[in-house]
Parts: C-alpha cells; structure tokens; sequence
C-alpha cells in the first residue's frame, strides 16, 4: 500500500485521512476538495465531519432478474388487495381511454401530457359531471404510472386547473342533488311493502334496509358482509365492517346494533334473525355474503357469468374446476348497485301505498323520503345511510359519536351536510339570537 505523509495529514490510496488537528469542522468540505479527494460519487447529503470514516461514493448494484421478480403466489396477493369493485371501475376506465387513443391515433401508455390533457377536454365537451371527470383523469394517471418503467406519469398542472374551471362553470348551472333522508316513519312504510309481498326476497330487503339504517353503513360495505361477519343476540347485533372505505389500514370497525323493542316493525334484530332462518333453509354457507341473490324459486342464485367469471393473473377465464373458496366468496357478494335497486324499488313500492293522502298529510305525519312523488323516485341506498344520522344528530346524540358509527372524520363539515332537515330550534343560531334578545328585554 502506497503511503504518504504531508503536513500532518496522511493519504492512503487516494482517501484522505486526517490525522491531525489542524482540520477545523467548518472547512472539512473545503479541505476535502482541496485533498484531491473524488466527490463525484457523492450526493448533495453528504457530511464530511473530522475524525469520523469518510463516505464511500454510491456505486450501484449488479441486479439480476431475480431481483425484479415476484414469486406467483405474492402477485396474487397483490391483486387482492384492491378491492373487486375497484379493479372492475379502474378497468373499465381505462379500457374506455385506450378505445379513446386507438380512435384518435394517440399512444395510451405511456402517453403524453398533452394527450391526458386533450383527453380530459374531450370528457368536458361531453358535459360530464366534474366529479367523474376527475375519477377518470386519476385512472388514467395511475394506470401510466403503475406500468411504465420508473413509475412516469404524465403532467397534471394544466389539468388540475382545467378541471379547477369546469367545475366552478359546472356549479353555476347544476344544483348539487342529495337524496332524501329516509326517516323513520318512511322505512316503516318500505319494510311494511316488504311484509305484504311475502316472498323470500322481501325478508332480504327488509334486512338490508333496517340494518344499513341502523349501522349507517354504505351500500357497498352492506353487499360485502359475509355471514360470520354478524352474531345475533337478542337484545342487538354484533357487526364487523371489515370493508371501510376510508380504513385503508385494513383496520376493522366492529358495532353493536340494538334491538328496537320501541320500533319492532323495523327493529334489525328482528329482521335479520328472519333472513338468517330462512337461509338456514336454502344452506347459506357461514363463510359467503350475508345478502344473497335468489332465484325465482327462493333458492341460492349463482353469478357466475361471463362478465363476472374469476380469471387468472394474464386475464384468462379460469375453467369451473379451477374455481377456488376466495373465488366462489367473491362471486356470492351482491353489487352495491344491486342493493340501491332494491331500496329504490322499496321506496316507490311504499309511495305507491301512501300516495292517497295529501301531501300536507304525509307532512303531519312526518314524512321526508315519501313526502311526494318526486322525492320517493329519488331515493337511493344512501337515503338510509342519511336517514339514520339525521335521527341520531336531532335525538342529541354527539357529532364525534355519529361520525364514529358512519365513518365521517371527527368535526367533518361534509358530515352535516347528510343531517337533511333544519337544525332544531335549541341548535338553530336565529333562534339562539332570538332568544337572547327576548332575554336582553
């Protein structure tokens, strides 16, 4: 090994090592570079201190293949663990860019930043709602970054500010629809329509719409209960909500459901032991969805269609044998979809029903959902979700603990936009301020 000393400082095969203590800490850099010392390896943090080794220059790895690969059984996992009806909504959006690229001769992957931006003009000139624009946009965006080579992605800036505009133009001629809270009076109504037609389907919808009632759920995370996801006791129900949406840890939310002995007619307990009973009937496997599609006879009906056939990780339909227990799970879940159809036909169902009184009478008795004709067409699956917090919200019940139950962040100012009806009169600030006044007299 090559050795030589000067001024107090020694070189050893190109790195310099201080041995001396003449090398103050703020002139390490300067002096390094003065030692001839190579920092072209270095990157802007690197600290050369005195008395501590100095840093080796990055010197990239030899891969292999080896290490680019995953073995077959972790890529299935991967796959699972975007939810089913997520991979199916990103598919289709991006199926329907690329018809969209091959249509105008433009490269969908990766493509270009002017392409995303001609594309997302495109879905304005269609006069589409901003929102869907915007779930659109970040399909496409994600899609390029997941399947090109160091995870590019085109350039969002001009987007973001096109969309930014649209939306506000958007706003100045589109009222932003809610639909109706479903109160109790009105689910009454739904679940008595339920009880008149008799059949096994309408102890199903019974089920769901006082249980989504209750535990203030989304439709989708109701379609996804399995039925081991539920314990009947008989003075509640304990629930496990394993498909939160917005718990992207996995974490589970686990609830209680109490019986209405106040309220039997829509009393969950009640309604769900009747839907189990009968799926003990028809052997409703423990370990499938909780909410099932039936045939015409009352039986078990079975999804699998082309359109919904399990298929391997290269995109192939697997064969009826190759079918596995996670498969057959997910083929047992009902559509979120298929869900909101059943409330919305509950719902005209019961207008039907109370359409002879007039609607001051249906306002006297407290009506919301079913207040009219206009208002029963539009209900939705989240009338229930909205229904039920409104009740708890005027019951007194605390924002933190609503929030909690429906999965709204804490102090969420969109969680008071579900609460439908005017705040009560102790709430209300005019009639806070009137009240002060009256007091000032």
């Amino acid at each position: 090994m090559e050795q030589q000393v000067t001024n107090n400082r020694e070189v050893l095969e190109g790195e310099v090592m201080v041995t001396g203590t003449d090398l103050e800490p703020s002139s390490a850099h300067t002096a390094g570079a003065g030692f001839g010392l190579d920092v072209s390896g270095f990157h802007r943090d690197v600290l050369l201190l005195p008395g501590r080794p100095l840093p080796q220059a990055f010197a990239p790895p030899q891969y292999t293949a080896n290490d680019f690969t995953v073995p077959p059984e972790v890529a299935a996992l991967l796959d699972k663990a975007r939810p089913a009806h997520t991979r199916r909504n990103r598919d289709n959006q991006v199926k329907l860019f690329r018809e969209w690229c091959e249509k105008n001769k433009r490269i969908p992957l990766p493509c270009t930043t002017a392409t995303l931006i001609a594309y997302v003009g495109h879905l304005i000139l269609r006069k589409l709602d901003p929102e869907t624009i915007s779930a659109y946009k970040s399909a496409v965006v994600t899609w390029n970054e997941e399947n090109t080579p160091g995870s590019s992605r085109p350039g969002t800036r001009e987007v973001t500010a096109l969309l930014a505009a649209y939306t506000k133009e958007w706003s100045r001629h589109h009222t932003n629809k809610q639909s109706p809270a479903i109160r109790e009076v009105d689910l009454e109504a739904m679940v008595a329509v339920c009880d008149k037609g008799g059949r096994p389907a309408d102890l199903r919808n019974a089920s769901i719409a006082t249980l989504d009632y209750h535990l203030l759920s989304r439709r989708i995370e109701t379609a996804r209960l399995i039925v081991a996801h539920t314990t009947l006791h008989h003075d509640g129900i304990e629930v496990r909500l394993v498909d939160r949406r917005t718990r992207k840890s996995g974490s589970v939310y686990e609830a209680w459901i109490p019986a209405r002995n106040d309220a039997p007619h829509i009393c969950p307990v009640r309604r769900l032991r009747a839907w189990l009973e009968y799926g003990r009937l028809i052997r409703q496997p423990e370990d499938e969805a909780l909410y099932r599609a039936l045939d015409k006879a009352g039986r078990l009906g079975v999804r699998l269609t082309p359109q919904t056939r399990p298929r391997h990780l290269d995109g192939t339909p697997k064969e009826d044998r190759e079918l596995t227990a996670e498969d057959w799970l997910e083929l047992s879940f009902l559509r979120g979809e298929t869900i909101n159809a059943y409330v919305k036909d509950m719902a005209r169902a019961a207008y039907r029903r109370v359409a002879h009184l007039t609607e001051d009478e249906r306002v006297e008795l407290g009506y919301n959902a079913l207040l009219n004709e206009e208002t029963a067409q539009a209900v939705t699956a989240h009338s229930l979700r909205t229904g039920g917090a409104t009740e708890l919200h005027e019951s007194g019940l605390p924002n933190d603990e609503i929030a909690e139950m429906s999965d709204w962040a804490k102090g969420s100012k969109a969680m008071k936009l579900y609460f439908r009806r005017i705040q009560t009169s102790d709430e209300n600030v005019w009639a806070v301020a009137r009240t002060v006044r009256e007091k000032a007299r």
